[in-house]
């Protein structure tokens, strides 16, 4: 509900109600007032994680400043599909990126609008890695119940999410080959995604117990859902 347009708006900007420049779906105010309080509510959301691969080998072949300049890129790529569909960057570490989809900000097609932002990403990176400006990342998808909120202790808080949906995110991430979008089961479910074009995979991820079964998207592959 951030004043960003209408008629008021350009009062409240004065004010310092403007779009944050990480997050354009929350404002600089609404970001410093969340830095003094804690707390949070376990809620539905869905969650995209993004990691290039193979950074140690790519960064031994290149400077440290042409490195930097290749992840600028590649981060502007990933936060541009972000913005498109009103997701928020939940963190970045290094060349991992985090963003979520809240219902209470877009609604309850969260899952649809995170699944679209994925398939944004994976193709922006692979056209800016087939034109040589790119770096290769896998990109993975999961829905469910995840602790959203402001977390840790005065001088240390960040508005994250947390738990095993963001943990499971990240894991089918890592199990992404560049180019590829690996959806859980939860996401397909969620979006109703037409998986016929789909490949089906169990997949062994860090920490769980059993076999996961999740469906990869390539970049050479049909949308499975109306974008």
């Amino acid at each position: 509900m951030a004043p960003f347009t209408g008629p008021y708006a350009p009062f409240l900007r004065v004010l310092g109600f403007k779009r944050w420049a990480l997050n354009q779906q929350m404002c600089r105010v609404c970001v410093r007032d969340l830095e003094r309080h804690s707390g949070g509510a376990e809620v539905p959301v869905s969650l995209v994680y993004v990691d290039v691969r193979g950074s140690t080998e790519i960064a031994e072949r290149m400077s440290a400043s042409e490195f930097s300049d290749g992840l600028r890129r590649y981060l502007s790529l990933v936060g541009a599909a972000v913005d498109q569909e009103h997701g928020v960057i939940d963190h970045m570490a290094g060349d991992g990126v985090m963003a979520m989809w809240i219902p209470g900000f877009v609604g309850r097609q969260h899952p649809k609008r995170a699944v679209k932002a994925a398939i944004q990403i994976a193709r922006s990176i692979e056209a800016a890695v087939d034109a040589g400006e790119g770096f290769p990342a896998g990109v993975g998808v999961h829905t469910g119940e995840a602790y959203v909120g402001v977390v840790g202790d005065t001088g240390s808080r960040d508005f994250t999410v947390v738990g095993d949906t963001a943990n499971t995110t990240a894991r089918l991430s890592a199990a992404a080959a560049p180019g590829e979008v690996v959806l859980s089961g939860a996401a397909v479910a969620a979006t109703d995604a037409d998986t016929s074009t789909l490949e089906r995979r169990s997949l062994v991820l860090k920490g769980k117990a059993e076999p996961f079964e999740a469906w990869v998207w390539k970049v050479s592959d049909p949308v499975p859902l109306e974008v």
